[in-house]
């Protein structure tokens, strides 16, 4: 494994381009990270909000309260509501009975139902409420999971860490009561193990039993969905409904409701609120279901993929649009789903930037592109950041052959024996120190 940082000047300006890029020796080596669960992650995340969404974005934002359950709180909120069904997660039950129950009077929150009253002043006890300001006069409640964690305080005995997959962030995101900030989104393979399933159509690197490395469309008509026993396919034996295609399922049936590996809610009969982060399966006819974790089939040859996108450069030709689908939250007329704050001009929009892929030779590569921090840089000494066409040009410089771009913006970081080269784009507006983001995904090389 090897590292190199190298520092380009755009031809249009002053500004400047710091990237690193660390070449690994084999795909064998890398691996999915899953960051131990922290609470200061949450105490950041509100923290975020209040700094960027309430004061930069506050004209599209109103009071946006954050919560965390703690896994010792017991609550009165049923398991069951009309319109999600079956809730057999405890925070997505919570989530859904704050949100029915959240009304904006007079600058401040008022819940109406009485027992997600009590909830929400307990959770106001236990300190377990982040409140971010907007300007208007509406209330979003957002549920947090427990997932997100800081990758430079992963414990993994690794050489290189590195964030990866998109994942919900904000309100945007959050079209549903099953939507929890920090649910990570698109597909992983290791080894033929399907660890998340594919969802919205996007561009994923795949490396095959030969070690080859491609860009590729998986969808989940390309699986089999094995729930007990029984395997489902799209079409056959069940119905798939995804955002953006729909935002509920039509009447009848039994709907199960599952994000990640997970059936999180059960519903009979039909009209049920499809996740931006997960997918509906309807069958035709009820299922007595005796464990709520799903099993995804039918890549057992591949040795390694993760979908996020848009691409950067395919087989040697710069990717020059969106191949990738995505949302535009100022599209108010479609149906949303994550990530809605991507860039959407290709040859403009600048922002930190994350590529893993491959050379000529297929060995593995990962590029920080280093971004400006959130309230300014110093243009002859920080990067400005990379527009995806920006990537694609550099990537081409660099030597890679196959890429796709991570999740970039505030999460992109690459840690070298838990040490950054570059700086984070989150800083703190009063000393513009650096403050890490904490995400529910990464990479980590051995």
């Amino acid at each position: 494994m090897k590292s190199i940082l190298k520092t380009y000047t755009y031809s249009d300006s002053n500004e400047i381009q710091r990237v690193q890029a660390v070449i690994c020796d084999s795909w064998d080596d890398l691996f999915f990270l899953h960051p131990e669960y922290s609470e200061q992650a949450f105490i950041n995340l509100g923290t975020f909000y209040k700094n960027v969404f309430a004061k930069r974005y506050g004209n599209l934002f109103g009071k946006s309260v954050l919560f965390r359950l703690p896994d010792d709180l017991e609550t009165e909120i049923p398991m069951y509501d009309s319109e999600y069904g079956l809730m057999l997660n405890k925070l997505i039950r919570a989530n859904v009975a704050l949100r029915k129950s959240a009304k904006y009077h007079d600058g401040s929150v008022r819940i109406t139902e009485e027992k997600a009253r009590k909830l929400y002043s307990e959770l106001a006890r236990k300190n377990c409420l982040q409140i971010a300001n907007g300007k208007l006069p509406f209330v979003t409640i957002l549920a947090v999971g427990n997932s997100f964690g800081f990758l430079s305080q992963n414990q993994v005995d690794a050489r290189v860490k590195v964030n990866s997959s998109f994942f919900v962030m904000d309100r945007f995101d959050c079209s549903t009561g099953y939507d929890v900030l920090g649910n990570a989104i698109g597909l992983n393979v290791k080894n033929g193990i399907i660890e998340s399933p594919p969802l919205f159509d996007r561009e994923v690197l795949v490396v095959d039993q030969d070690n080859k490395v491609s860009i590729e469309k998986i969808t989940l008509d390309d699986l089999e969905i094995q729930v007990d026993n029984t395997l489902y396919r799209n079409r056959e034996n069940c119905r798939i409904y995804c955002r953006p295609d729909y935002k509920k399922t039509p009447a009848g049936g039994y709907d199960l409701v599952i994000i990640g590996r997970e059936i999180v809610a059960i519903k009979e009969g039909g009209n049920t609120p499809v996740p931006g982060s997960g997918f509906v399966m309807k069958l035709d006819d009820k299922v007595n279901i005796h464990r709520y974790q799903v099993i995804y089939r039918g890549l057992k040859k591949i040795r390694f993929a993760l979908q996020v996108g848009n691409s950067a450069i395919v087989n040697g030709v710069k990717t020059d649009k969106f191949i990738s689908r995505f949302y535009n939250f100022l599209n108010l007329g479609y149906t949303s789903y994550p990530p809605s704050m991507y860039p959407r001009n290709y040859n403009k929009d600048r922002a930190p930037r994350i590529v893993l892929g491959a050379d000529k030779n297929n060995k593995p590569m990962i590029l920080w592109f280093e971004g400006a921090g959130k309230f300014g840089h110093d243009p002859k000494e920080e990067s400005c950041g990379a527009s995806l066409m920006e990537v694609a040009d550099i990537c081409e410089k660099m030597g890679v052959y196959n890429g796709i771009n991570l999740d970039g913006g505030g999460s992109a970081q690459l840690l070298i024996k838990n040490k950054r080269s570059l700086k984070i784009s989150d800083r703190d507006p009063d000393d513009f120190s650096e403050i890490e983001r904490a995400v529910p995904a990464g990479l980590y090389v051995k």
